[in-house]
């Protein structure tokens, strides 16, 4: 999962996520859990890996960047997925002159991928978009928010000043890449000889 904005967004991890979660054997979370009570309530589910997220503001507890797990005989690694400020606000900025979305995801791979060496599968989160691809064998694999609407103040109006600025263009980004990017989810990766199978698993928030 990734995402969570709980303290943020949101004012606790909802029931949802952890009924999707359950019977799970390890619950990875790809950043921005925002306070550190979420790892206590998935930890009552399932043992916890988790990196830090851009939004984390987690006091003494200090989360990776990145990791790497052993799972049913295959490495995953584990990342937020945020790249360079300049690189991730060029592609906003391009894709909203444009009109249109021109795939954020666009050497992200490259990038992820020399964050955490060789992998079997690379799971990460901040762009708030399900996603499941394959490059070379690896699968590159984000399980979307729970939060989904993030910056967008939990759907508020936008504030002033140049927060409001960015906030309005964040909406207009993530108008552009499409329904899924706007619905909570968390995904579940099944993984053992047979290889890893990713599957996204939308939440009703309520």
């Amino acid at each position: 999962m990734a995402d969570a904005h709980v303290g943020e967004f949101l004012d606790e991890v909802p029931a949802a996520v952890l009924e999707a979660l359950e019977g799970c054997d390890l619950i990875l979370h790809a950043g921005d859990l925002s306070v550190p009570e979420v790892l206590d309530v998935l930890g009552a589910v399932a043992p916890v890996v988790a990196v830090r997220g851009d939004h984390d503001r987690l006091g003494s507890l200090a989360l990776p960047a990145t990791a790497v797990v052993a799972a049913g005989g295959h490495r995953i690694g584990l990342t937020h997925g945020r790249r360079l400020w300049a690189v991730d606000a060029s592609v906003i900025t391009a894709s909203l002159a444009a009109r249109r979305n021109l795939r954020y995801r666009a050497g992200i791979r490259r990038a992820l991928a020399r964050r955490l060496g060789p992998v079997d599968a690379i799971v990460y989160g901040h762009w708030h978009e399900p996603v499941t691809a394959w490059s070379g064998g690896t699968l590159l694999y984000s399980p979307g928010a729970v939060c989904p609407w993030g910056s967008l103040q939990g759907g508020r109006p936008p504030g002033a000043g140049l927060t409001g600025v960015a906030d309005r263009a964040v909406r207009r980004f993530r108008a552009q890449l499409g329904a899924e990017a706007m619905r909570p989810s968390v995904g579940i990766l099944e993984v053992g000889s047979g290889g890893i199978r990713p599957s996204t698993v939308p939440l009703d928030l309520g």
